[in-house]
């Protein structure tokens, strides 16, 4: 069996997918790295995976948001994997899984250090405080130009695995799982990175087709959110922001 695989899946991101595959391929060969991407139509996928040099596989479902069918899609792939490596990653375009630098000298050697069958996150919100601080250029350094985080319990997710798992929708709970987050693995949540291109991506995730049962029972809300008061409050005041403000630690701030 290879080592270890990392996967994500997406529609239609230019801005983040090429920053999650700048960040991973340092830790798993290109040839290791999958891309699902989910009936894209701008062409973004194909082109982050000629740049990178990894595989993008075509999935097909004809609503952007039905959370019951991503979980099950990434569940399925993640399993498919674990036939072929000894440990896969699974994240979405805008979490970076980031081995603490104080103990690690990058993703890879937190693998192969760690042999427990799951490993669960310490989630990390980086915010844009964006009065103060300027728009992001995603192809240059992030971390550097962004002051301030919030520890969320909602992003300690459980997503390096070497063992089959199965997720509730957001994937932020595993199903059957039950450990504490490891203090040495950060989960990098890159939603709130930057104030202007959060609130473009929400206007196109709003625009896109959902599942009527997501609409009904509110599922990805946040994502709909677009009149530009009530996104304000939701980007600085949203319960998913997290329970502790702090300064981004500076052994991080290289990383990405």
């Amino acid at each position: 069996m290879r080592s270890r695989a990392a996967f994500t899946i997406v529609q239609n991101e230019p801005v983040f997918l090429p920053l999650w595959l700048r960040y991973y391929t340092r830790f798993f060969l290109a040839e290791d790295v999958y891309v699902l991407d989910h009936d894209g139509s701008d062409g973004s996928a194909d082109v982050a995976g000629r740049r990178f040099g990894v595989n993008v596989l075509q999935v097909h479902r004809d609503r952007s948001f039905d959370h019951r069918w991503l979980c099950e899609t990434v569940a399925a792939f993640q399993a498919f994997l674990l036939r072929s490596y000894q440990c896969v990653l699974f994240a979405e375009a805008d979490e970076l899984i980031v081995a603490d630098p104080a103990h690690f000298r990058g993703l890879h050697e937190y693998i192969q250090a760690n042999t427990q069958p799951y490993a669960r996150c310490v989630g990390v919100n980086v915010l844009h405080l964006h009065d103060a601080e300027p728009p992001l250029d995603f192809a240059g350094p992030v971390l550097a130009n962004r002051s301030t985080c919030y520890f969320s319990s909602m992003y300690c997710k459980t997503l390096l695995a070497r063992v089959p798992l199965a997720w509730n929708p957001g994937f932020h709970v595993a199903q059957n799982i039950d450990v504490p987050p490891d203090n040495r693995l950060f989960l990098l949540h890159l939603h709130r990175a930057d104030y202007g291109y959060c609130f473009q991506r929400h206007q196109a995730s709003a625009r896109r087709r959902w599942n009527e049962h997501d609409l009904q029972h509110g599922m990805g809300i946040q994502n709909r959110i677009c009149e530009p008061e009530e996104f304000r409050h939701w980007f600085y005041h949203g319960p998913d922001l997290g329970e502790s403000r702090q300064a981004i630690p500076d052994r991080l701030r290289p990383i990405i």
